[in-house]
């Protein structure tokens, strides 16, 4: 389907938080209409250390319930390069990044930036993402009055895991810890109960490779103890998402059922995994009863959009878009994604295009 991004902002626009640091990235944001009509997003800030000639620097967060950080010096020489980290004493991973949350203030259509702060508005401490924390999804409980956060928690001891913040005010968190264990990411909370439950949309990943990484389903009476767990949509063969796919945007209810905008990954040279990968998106429709029933989705010759512009094809991670939050607009769905990894895009779509678009 033919859709046109707008960039919203990249790397330039901010600030890094310490003077021997560097913006990397801008990306992959929560969105939530505020009270005023405005949008807030609250978006994943990726900065790197200036690293030495003879040593790495890794950054991680060492505050208690403030903002701290410390930085470890590894001489190049006791460690490798692995991808998109370093390794020492072995296999154990340190990373030559850091991530937190920054606002930024949109005006009521969603199309234009009003303020973006230039200090961290969420960060890690030493015992919730003392490595990072990132790729964020609010959810506004409309009955409970409240927003319901989830992110990647990325630590020395438990590892990549999801988390889960509350909020009444969107200024103060109250931190609920670990909800979702070591290599379960992509988590999205339903806006409401569904049949008693709250209800999440989740991509767990294991070491040991039986299948590709799927979208799963999982229910809780409490958001902090979640069960039920079961797989709901794996890759499909010969189809813009054949590598994997993942969980997107927290769903939006239509009178058709739950609107939820995700990720899907295929290899640019088909059947090569050792070619770049390409990230799009596609979007599925489940039953507003029964969020197990998908009554319809994106085609697999197709995606509903893919990386074209050339902040979505040229950055960090090339031709990535990451859908992260919706919000309805009117008739409209704004779609935000983060693209390659580096900036911040916005998409308009009517929702009935998006719902006439599945199969």
């Amino acid at each position: 389907m033919k859709s046109t991004a707008r960039m919203l902002i990249g790397p330039s626009d901010l600030k890094p938080s310490r003077t021997n640091f560097r913006v990397r990235g801008i990306f992959n944001p929560a969105a939530i209409r505020l009270a005023d009509g405005r949008i807030m997003l609250l978006a994943r800030v990726a900065e790197t250390p200036l690293h030495g000639e003879r040593y790495f620097l890794a950054p991680r967060f060492a505050g208690r319930d403030r903002l701290k950080m410390v930085i470890e010096t590894i001489p190049r020489h006791k460690c490798r390069w692995d991808k998109d980290c370093f390794r020492i004493h072995g296999d154990i991973a340190r990373l030559p990044t850091i991530s937190h949350m920054r606002k930024i203030i949109l005006d009521k259509d969603g199309l234009q930036v009003d303020h973006i702060s230039q200090r961290a508005d969420f960060y890690g401490l030493v015992d919730d993402g003392d490595f990072g924390v990132e790729d964020p999804r609010i959810t506004f409980l409309q009955n409970e009055k409240r927003y319901a956060m989830t992110y990647v928690s990325v630590s020395a001891l438990s590892g990549v895991s999801t988390s889960l913040a509350i909020s009444r005010d969107l200024e103060s968190w109250e931190r609920k810890g670990i909800i979702f264990r070591q290599q379960n990411k992509d988590v999205a909370i339903f806006p409401q109960k569904i049949n008693g439950y709250y209800v999440a949309l989740q991509r767990p990943e294991g070491t040991m490779i039986f299948d590709k990484p799927s979208i799963w389903i999982s229910y809780s009476k409490d958001m902090q103890f979640w069960g039920k767990d079961r797989p709901l949509l794996r890759p499909r063969e010969g189809s813009w998402e054949e590598v994997r796919i993942g969980p997107g945007t927290v769903p939006i209810k239509t009178a058709e059922g739950w609107l939820h905008i995700y990720h899907g990954v295929r290899y640019k040279q088909k059947g090569n995994d050792s070619s770049p990968k390409i990230y799009s998106a596609g979007a599925i429709l489940f039953s507003l009863e029964n969020p197990e029933k998908i009554l319809s989705i994106t085609p697999k010759d197709e995606p509903l959009f893919c990386p074209e512009s050339g902040f979505e094809t040229q950055g960090f991670v090339n031709n990535v878009i990451f859908p992260t939050a919706a919000v309805s607009h009117g008739k409209d769905l704004l779609i935000y994604s983060g693209a390659a990894d580096s900036n911040i895009e916005v998409r308009k779509i009517a929702i009935k295009e998006i719902l006439n678009s599945l199969g």
